[in-house]
């Protein structure tokens, strides 16, 4: 595997989740990267359980068939450890224990959930085995067996209560200093759950056979299994760089672990970062982890699919406002009908001929208009091919002596002080709020007594269907107001309807052109 590669998504994890999130975005074709110390918080127990279909599998075949299942999709797994998370949405560095670094676009956190227990000696050795804490995990393993229950906080009681439904003998050992609820006590009694107090000294086994609990008082409570409220914590020393913490989960006004802060969707509050599973929820078993990681992955790949589109727009619309998509364009069959345009038809008759600067001339329907009514007419564009088409119509026409072609961007014109008694534009549009510094520069090429006239795409026309994709660089005749110059007076600003023959079924459809027409004050 190469240094630095690049993923959609970077699963820190292979779990139940962290594998269930990885096939979910695999399945929707997602460069996807699984990284795995090896450490799953099951890992001591023999099998798992209320996981339909996989009923009773050892937890680490269920993985190894996990494995495999998400490789079919293209998901790679590595066997290393994550030390370091840095960067950002869409530029995330993993580090990992063993030196390597990869990129992400987003970073999936399903691991790092580690059981804390009781100090009592010999009970860790036991955890998994005949030390449990989830009835739904192995209950159905010890049922009419001896289960003692070990009290370290009030909700001890919730699990003997659970425990009791499957086992006659059930008893409760009260750790000194905790208090059970006297209604509890009263109810699980009422069920013959017995009662032990103070905190044993030890889990005693006898080989590989558990034996029961020295208590207190010296006496050993033969027992089958002991039940223990574990403290679940994530450990993701990783994320704290980035300002994620974990936060106690708490139940009842109880601490009962730590977990990753999470919206429904599995976003931490670090755009681009998620977490799934154990790792933001300690109640879930393993079946609603993995059902968790799969909706977590499907909320990153929509996410994803959702800046992908982003993206491709803004890559359009960068390549549609250069030169050389117009010179393209412009090189092949004829683009424009070669009429006026409708608004300039409309405004230009009360105007007395004169000089006139036609922006964005295209092939040059407007500019020959004009010269044809007696206007003398530079028609600028920055495509090449635009203006020899131009030149070759004004000549077809004859007007080729009144219609002057020059080259330029209207983004960065600067008309060095020579004026225009007209200067008209129809349909230029920019992104990104671009047409007000445009409206600035045309202004500046007016002539005094001189007439500015912008026409453009109403905003509503993309209902139309004949504007797809013009909706991020559209406005409105009062957006370009505020750009012009003290000195011109506003005559026309409105949203203008006509009809416009739509050009798949020639059906007439609707439309709006933005018209601002100003007058420079002599």
């Amino acid at each position: 595997m190469d240094e630095m590669r690049t993923f959609d998504v970077v699963v820190v994890g292979g779990g139940a989740a962290g594998l269930s999130g990885a096939m979910a975005l695999g399945r929707s074709r997602r460069s996807v990267l699984v990284i795995d110390a090896g450490e799953p918080r099951n890992a001591p127990a023999a099998h798992a359980h209320n996981y339909l279909g996989r009923e009773g599998i050892a937890p680490r075949e269920l993985l190894e068939a996990g494995r495999r299942e998400v490789a079919q999709y293209g998901v790679e797994v590595v066997a290393d450890r994550v030390v370091g998370l840095s960067g950002a949405v869409d530029d995330f560095l993993v580090t990992t224990a063993g030196g390597r670094r990869f990129g992400a676009r987003r970073v999936l956190v399903t691991g790092g959930v580690v059981d804390d227990l009781p100090d009592v000696p010999g009970l860790a050795e036991r955890w998994g085995t005949d030390v449990l804490h989830c009835p739904y995990c192995h209950g159905w393993e010890v049922r009419d067996q001896r289960i003692a229950v070990l009290a370290t906080s009030p909700l001890a009681a919730h699990q003997a209560l659970l425990f009791r439904q499957l086992s006659d003998d059930v008893v409760v050992v009260v750790h000194d200093g905790v208090a059970l609820p006297e209604e509890e006590t009263e109810r699980l009694g009422a069920i013959g759950v017995r009662f032990a107090h103070g905190t044993p000294r030890e889990v005693v086994a006898d080989g590989g056979t558990l034996v029961g609990l020295r208590l207190a008082d010296g006496s050993v409570l033969e027992r089958d299994a002991v039940v223990v409220a574990s403290q679940p914590h994530v450990r993701a020393d990783f994320l704290g760089p980035l300002g994620i913490e974990p936060k106690p989960f708490e139940m009842h006004g109880l601490v009962l672990g730590s977990v990753l802060d999470v919206e429904p969707t599995g976003a931490t509050s670090v755009p681009g970062v998620f977490a799934a599973g154990n790792a933001t929820d300690v109640s879930m078993i393993l079946v609603a982890s993995a059902a968790h990681g799969t909706r977590v992955g499907a909320w990153i790949n929509a996410e994803l699919a959702s800046a992908d589109a982003t993206r491709a727009v803004r890559d359009l619309h960068d390549g549609f406002f250069e030169r050389p998509a117009w010179e393209e364009r412009y090189s092949g069959e004829r683009v424009w009908s070669g009429r006026v345009n409708v608004q300039l038809a409309a405004e230009a008759p009360s105007l007395s001929p004169g000089r006139a600067l036609d922006v964005g001339c295209g092939e040059g329907g407007d500019a020959i208009w004009l010269a044809s009514q007696g206007w003398r007419v530079t028609a600028v564009d920055f495509a090449d091919a635009a203006l020899a088409r131009v030149a070759e119509h004004a000549a077809e026409a004859g007007v080729g002596e009144r219609v002057e072609t020059r080259r330029l961007d209207v983004r960065s014109f600067d008309p060095a002080g020579e004026t225009w008694d007209l200067v008209t534009s129809h349909f230029f549009h920019l992104p990104g709020g671009g047409m007000p510094d445009v409206v600035r520069r045309l202004a500046s090429a007016v002539a005094p007594g001189g007439t500015l006239l912008v026409v453009g795409h109403a905003p509503e026309d993309v209902h139309s269907g004949l504007r797809h994709g013009h909706h991020a660089f559209m406005h409105t005749a009062e957006d370009l107001v505020p750009a012009l110059p003290e000195d011109f007076v506003v005559e026309v600003c409105e949203s203008r309807p006509r009809v416009q023959a739509h050009p798949g079924s020639g059906e007439e459809v609707a439309v709006a052109d933005t018209v601002l027409r100003a007058r420079r004050r002599t």
